[in-house]
């Protein structure tokens, strides 16, 4: 919750067996995408993709629980699906030494730190990631948290939304267009866009002021997580500077789709001034605002529990 209504002295969760999944990751292109995005929708429990900036390949991440006596088709080991980084690693800094043993995170981190903010170099350095994940392809049987789980990879700025795309029987392949359009950004505006662009989906929430609320009970929603890695910290501050830029096409992307953010990554100083009127309207749109002004005011007349975000865009 938003903690602007009361205090939650108690919670009673409801929790299932724990259970096993059977993982399959492959690489395809956008225009196969485009044709079988709603059959992997609709045939998996749980469905990620990873778009790579500056190339054409795609990370597709499926799952689905175990049937017994599953036997996964493994990848290549990972000493053979890191070699693309390692070689042009090498060719960058011939004097890198060693690099047995590290892994694909490490490897892309040492590669982005040379020069994080050129888009040459960090195109160069997505081709090769996405050599890594080609070889990669493969299976996994595991326990559900280790399969959900995943190498983020150092620190980063991120910024994640959420917008609506359909229903899980007829969705609307706005989530495939929208990455296409930031992709095409990227490009156009030469972003120092490190992969991956990540994508995930939800069914809706009956929560009324979730990112994924919706009154029709099969309605879809998308989640998409832009990222740039912070290598260093002399590089600290105009890393954060060119991120700001790049979350601002993002979240101008995301209100022209009916999305909006998640809550706990709403950052008041990104949206600023002329910004805060589209946050609002933004806002406005996919929550009834409104009522939850009415209910505050019975709630918490005295706005004890009021709170910067909800005080300067929910609540005014």
């Amino acid at each position: 919750g938003l903690g602007a209504l009361g205090v939650v002295s108690e919670v009673t969760l409801k929790v299932i067996p724990r259970y096993t999944l059977h993982e399959r990751t492959y690489c395809t292109t956008v225009a196969e995408l485009r044709r079988n995005h709603a059959e992997l929708l609709q045939s998996y429990r749980h469905v990620r993709y990873m778009w790579i900036p500056y190339t054409d390949t795609v990370v597709v991440v499926v799952s689905d629980v175990a049937k017994p006596g599953a036997v996964a088709r493994e990848a290549l080991p990972e000493s053979e699906r890191v070699q693309p980084l390692q070689q042009l690693l090498r060719s960058l800094q011939p004097d890198c030494g060693s690099l047995e043993g590290q892994n694909f995170a490490q490897l892309r981190e040492k590669l982005l730190v040379i020069d994080p903010l050129n888009p040459d170099h960090v195109a160069r350095v997505n081709q090769a990631e996405a050599e890594f994940w080609k070889r990669s392809s493969g299976e996994r049987v595991a326990d559900s948290t280790e399969i959900l789980g995943f190498e983020c990879g150092g620190s980063q700025w991120v910024l994640e939304n959420c917008f609506p795309c359909g229903t899980i029987d007829k969705p609307s392949l706005a989530d495939i267009d929208y990455v296409v359009d930031i992709k095409r950004i990227i490009e156009t505006e030469r972003i120092a866009a490190a992969s991956p662009i990540e994508q995930r989906w939800t069914a809706r929430s009956s929560s009324p002021m979730s990112p994924a609320y919706s009154a029709q009970e099969n309605s879809l929603f998308s989640w998409v997580g832009v990222i740039m890695y912070i290598t260093d910290e002399a590089r600290a501050p105009e890393i954060k500077r060119k991120f700001r830029e790049y979350a601002q096409h993002h979240a101008d992307l995301t209100f022209a789709h009916g999305g909006i953010f998640h809550w706990g990554k709403i950052d008041l100083d990104f949206h600023a001034g002329s910004r805060m009127a589209g946050l609002r309207k933004a806002l406005s749109y996919r929550f009834d605002t409104a009522g939850f002004r009415e209910v505050k005011k019975q709630m918490d007349p005295g706005n004890v529990l009021g709170n910067p975000i909800t005080d300067a865009v929910a609540s005014s």
